[in-house]
């Protein structure tokens, strides 16, 4: 492909991809799915406390600071996308609301506002698995030399 043929196809949107930029994706990947498993786990460690097992609300508590974490580590993770990557920021911001979000279940968790707690946290993991499933998809990259 000559240069010409080259800029043409690059400002037509050419689905061609810079090979060297796409390991940007893998930590974020591993991160949102680790941060998905333990909000899901979440859900069934408040199922098993009421279901009569209370240990299981100590266990609920611990998993919130892991999932809390990963979701942070998530967070540092979608840095390369951007930079050095090119891609979105909006993952960067997701995960810093997401991070806000288990902030704010916490606070309520704590003072047993449950008709608050409940529906935060199935958006929390509604929020988690989505963009669990966003890492995943194929991303095109920029073509080198393109801004």
């Amino acid at each position: 492909m000559t240069d010409v043929e080259e800029g043409t196809a690059a400002r037509a949107g050419s689905p061609r991809q810079n090979p060297g930029r796409c390991w940007v994706y893998w930590p974020f990947r591993v991160t949102t799915i680790a941060a998905a498993v333990l909000l899901f786990d979440q859900a069934v460690f408040a199922g098993q406390f009421l279901a009569g097992t209370f240990p299981a609300l100590h266990t609920h508590r611990e998993n919130a600071t892991f999932a809390g974490i990963a979701v942070l580590l998530a967070a540092v993770a979608a840095i390369p996308i951007r930079w050095p990557g090119r891609g979105p920021w909006w993952p960067i911001a997701a995960c810093l609301g997401l991070l806000g979000a288990i902030a704010v279940q916490i606070v309520l968790g704590f003072s047993r506002a449950l008709a608050l707690h409940i529906p935060l946290g199935v958006s929390i993991i509604v929020a988690g698995v989505a963009l669990a499933v966003w890492a995943w998809r194929p991303h095109r990259m920029p073509v080198a030399g393109r801004r």
